[in-house]
């Protein structure tokens, strides 16, 4: 009986089981996005199309600064280990609450404020679950 050999340029080792490498280009790419994205955001909510002035640029830069260091940290810190369902739900805080800060930015009313960010937090958390229950494996004992 003959076996197959391994495929040309593998040892037949097994790959580590983290799926997230130290500094991988996504792990800071994505969150680098965010913080661009969410500071030029903010900064043109604040301005509220009056000049642009530095008190606008340095609100950018500070926002952008937090959100991105907080994707990172978020990114980084939750491991596979965590439950799906505790980490979609921090995702959906951490999503709704910076949107609904930033729309607050527009004037409206804390009600609308509030409502938005909730509606954007249930959607970032049937996306990310949706994303860790198909994409993950199943945690030992557990059938899907």
């Amino acid at each position: 009986m003959s076996h197959a050999a391994p495929a040309r340029g593998t040892t037949g080792r097994s790959h580590p089981t983290s799926h997230h490498p130290a500094l991988s280009r996504a792990s800071i790419g994505w969150p680098l996005l965010l913080a661009v994205l969410y500071g030029c955001w903010g900064a043109t909510m604040q301005r509220d199309a009056g000049p642009i002035t530095w008190r606008n640029v340095l609100f950018g830069i500070g926002s952008g600064l937090v959100v991105g260091v907080l994707a990172f940290v978020l990114h980084k810190g939750m491991t596979p280990a965590i439950p799906r369902e505790a980490r979609a739900a921090v995702w959906a805080v951490f999503g709704g609450a910076i949107f609904g800060y930033l729309h607050s930015l527009s004037g409206a009313s804390i009600l609308r404020c509030v409502g938005l960010g909730l509606a954007l937090g249930v959607a970032v958390f049937v996306s990310v679950f949706y994303r860790y229950y198909t994409k993950e494996p199943a945690p030992e004992g557990s059938q899907r």
